[in-house]
């Protein structure tokens, strides 16, 4: 190995443990939690003047915008029970909607009672529980079914091995579903342990009344579940703790599966009824919590609208070490944002108990502010207004620029084939316009992130349209200016570094543009919420290869130049990895892999070196040492850590069958977005393209890459890189479409502007 391969070696080690300092986390602790379901529940009901008693505890609680999609792709419609269901296990669970509902022991299910029916499902008893839920066996076959390691009852089962107990009070019944009554008692499911056995509560018929003005003739009780509610706070094991404590209001679910039954104006006064109920379910609860007690109240159910996809829920905590403010957590790493997996964590956090390894969330402390209750509120519903905007035109956006690309792809590969037979003039312009599109295509993905410089919370699809459309054209004419200036090159080098420098800013600085963009990840979808995203790391390593090499072509009499090639790949490698792979910046720890392979090859060919086994060997020690870093950093703090340190805790409680699970998950996810992406279209077409290039209009292929050497270096490294990142990351087809996406987008461009140039008559 050369003494230069040593230097970059010794530097990228030493600079990997500078950066593993310590995480610091903070809990607060309780004996009891009060868990207050408010499902179909807005910021403006609270703030509305029906829930006078909710809003006095907002006002000093934290708050916070709750992402409640975590399982929605396990279900069509996810409804109250299976969000509960999620919450219990801390992980995205898979739903039976024709699972059984929770009882009381006592309650009879056909002809036997539920305890009864309980021990012929189980084959256990029921012990002293009060409630069962006879869903679990159906329950734990679909997550089975699903390859889901979710435990559900998770949380339950944590609080009773800490020597606590769990209780669950009221229910959501109401309607017909497929001639059965329909039994929705979601108080049961987060509040069960493993077993399905909730200790204490009633979720019966005896928790509700009839009403022949109320949906489906039947409302809340509210006095029998105050009556239920305090009794249990009177146990003996609840008031020593640790205990949680579920209530269900019931009416805001019966209001939601009603509405389409009704005249609107029938529908939206029981709803306002329901809010009612609801407010004087949170006062009951505030009265009988313990002094050093906390009270969460979240919604576990949004509306969709006609079009869109749903927002967030509405989530309340108030208590002991919970300052007025918003929620943090460290799994969002936005401030306000928390998701339905997180409450788990946060229950066993506020009650002092360690956190299982199959709860994925993590716990939520809160983050004081000095701003009033409604400027907090207004910033929630920005968040969760800019989030549904964004999703609403996301698909929309990414099909049409896919599909613009592709017919680019196909209409210039035609000109590169047969148009140079016809006129010059006709040619000229025709390439002259597909440059110009090109360059316009290349910018976009620049523009999605810069757009929220000009209005960081667009709310509605209009705005979010119009600053796309505003920045893509302010980007597209500043590149022309800069073509037109300095040549094509230039120009291309200009966007891919400028695309790839913009994304890595925006990391050091926080990310404050990448909370949700066009070209990025989904908030509301939950895939990840910080961090750079598979979609912009491939948008990051492409913009990257192909804008250092172009820079070298461009310049290549410049005397920096040969210490570009010497220096550029390996810090533009090492920083663009540090950030994007970090888990206290990008948290894209694939990336390692992939992306040292693509500027290990880039700077291999830069400078004239061949692969061999020692480089080989010293590529996979510095992907080695940046995991090995990076994941004594994650498990320094098992309160905030990313997938990384969750991975490594897993196996170390599974041991390797573990680690083959996450590989198997990962590899089912990979084939599944291969199979549903659109970028899957836009992969095959450049590779169709690319083929086309190489075996028919040979000419103009390989004297493009003769005359821009560094940038066919560019295409090697982008080609095993993103084989590397196919194979590494659960996107996919996603790396490698984007990485070639500025690839292919420049090489398109050059080989076009070659035919400007072109003699009459050469072909």
């Amino acid at each position: 190995m050369t003494r230069m391969g040593r230097r970059i070696a010794g530097a990228l080690l030493v600079a990997l443990l500078i950066t593993c300092a310590p995480a610091f986390g903070a809990e607060s602790s309780a004996r009891t939690v009060v868990v207050v379901l408010a499902p179909y529940v807005t910021w403006d009901d609270v703030t509305s003047g029906e829930m006078p008693h909710t809003r006095a505890f907002a006002e000093a609680a934290a708050l916070g915008d709750m992402n409640i999609r975590s399982s929605s792709r396990y279900a069509r419609e996810l409804t109250p029970s299976h969000v509960a269901l999620t919450m219990s296990g801390g992980a995205p669970a898979a739903w039976d909607a024709s699972a059984p509902a929770a009882f009381g022991v006592s309650a009879m299910h056909g002809s036997a009672t539920a305890s009864e029916v309980y021990r012929r499902l189980m084959g256990s008893s029921t012990g002293n529980a009060e409630v069962v839920y006879l869903g679990l066996p159906r329950t734990i076959r679909a997550n089975d079914i699903a390859t889901l390691e979710t435990i559900p009852g998770a949380l339950g089962q944590a609080v009773v091995n800490a020597g606590g107990v769990t209780a669950a009070i009221g229910n959501s019944d109401g309607g017909v579903a497929g001639g059965d009554p329909i039994r929705s008692r979601p108080a049961a499911i987060l509040a069960m342990d493993a077993r399905g056995l909730v200790r204490y509560g009633d979720v019966s018929i005896n928790v509700i009344e009839e009403d022949v003005n109320a949906p489906f003739g039947i409302r809340t009780d509210v006095e029998s579940i105050a009556a239920e509610y305090q009794r249990v706070m009177r146990q003996p094991a609840v008031v020593d703790g640790p205990g949680l404590v579920v209530l269900d209001a019931g009416d805001a679910e019966r209001a939601y599966r009603y509405a389409p039954d009704v005249a609107p104006h029938v529908a939206e006064a029981q709803r306002t009824a329901a809010l009612r109920t609801l407010d004087a379910v949170v006062e009951m609860a505030l009265a009988g919590l313990p002094d050093d007690g906390v009270l969460m109240v979240l919604s576990n159910a949004q509306r969709r609208p006609a079009s869109g996809p749903s927002g967030f829920g509405p989530v309340l905590i108030g208590g002991p070490g919970l300052p007025a403010g918003l929620v943090s957590s460290s799994s969002t790493h936005r401030e306000g944002l928390m998701t339905d997996l997180d409450v788990s964590a946060t229950v066993l956090s506020i009650l002092g108990i360690d956190r299982p390894v199959s709860i994925r969330g993590n716990a939520v402390t809160g983050a004081r502010t000095d701003d009033p209750f409604e400027t907090r509120v207004e910033r929630l519903v920005a968040m969760n207004d800019t989030a549904v905007a964004v999703d609403t035109v996301r698909l929309a956006i990414q099909t049409g620029y896919i599909g613009v690309t592709v017919a680019v792809l196909l209409a210039c590969a035609a000109l590169l084939g047969r148009m140079r037979r016809f006129s010059d003039s006709w040619g000229g312009r025709l390439s002259t316009v597909f440059r110009h599109v090109i360059l316009l295509l290349l910018s976009m993905p620049l523009a999605a992130t810069v757009m929220f410089l000009i209005v960081p919370r667009p709310d509605s699809t209009g705005a979010v349209v119009g600053l796309f459309l505003l920045t893509s054209a302010i980007a597209w004419v500043f590149v022309l200016l800069i073509e037109r200036r300095w040549g094509a090159a230039m120009a291309l080098a200009v966007v891919g570094l400028g695309t790839a420098g913009v994304l890595l800013a925006d990391q050091l600085l926080g990310a404050p543009l990448s909370y949700s963009g066009l070209f990025s990840y989904s908030p509301l979808l939950g895939a990840r919420y910080y961090g750079i995203g598979n979609e912009g790391a491939s948008i990051v390593v492409g913009g990257a290869l192909a804008g250092l090499a172009l820079l070298a072509d461009a310049r290549r009499e410049a005397r920096w130049t040969r210490h570009l090639r010497a220096w550029g790949p390996a810090i533009a490698g090492f920083a663009i990895v540090l950030i994007t792979a970090a888990p206290f910046l990008g948290a894209n720890v694939g990336l390692v892999a992939w992306g040292t392979a693509a500027f290990g090859i880039l700077w291999l060919g830069l400078n004239g070196r061949r692969m061999t086994a020692g480089w080989f060997l010293l590529g996979v020690a510095i992907a080695v040492a940046f995991v090995a870093a990076f994941s004594l950093y994650d498990l320094s703090d098992g309160a905030t850590q990313t997938h990384l340190g969750r991975a490594w805790q897993s196996a170390d409680a599974g041991g390797l069958e573990e680690l083959w699970r996450i590989v198997v998950r990962k590899a089912e996810t990979n084939w599944r977005v291969l199979r549903a992406t659109n970028w899957s279209i836009l992969m095959i077409a450049i590779l169709a393209f690319l083929g086309y290039m190489r075996w028919r209009p040979h000419g103009i292929f390989a004297e493009t890459l003769a005359a821009y050497p560094a940038f066919g270096v560019a295409v090697t490294a982008a080609l095993w890189g993103s084989l590397v990142g196919y194979f590494t990351e659960d996107s996919g087809i996603v790396i490698p479409a984007l990485v070639m996406l500025y690839i292919t987008g420049s090489l398109l461009h050059l080989m076009l502007s070659s035919l400007i140039v072109r003699p009459k008559g050469v072909t």
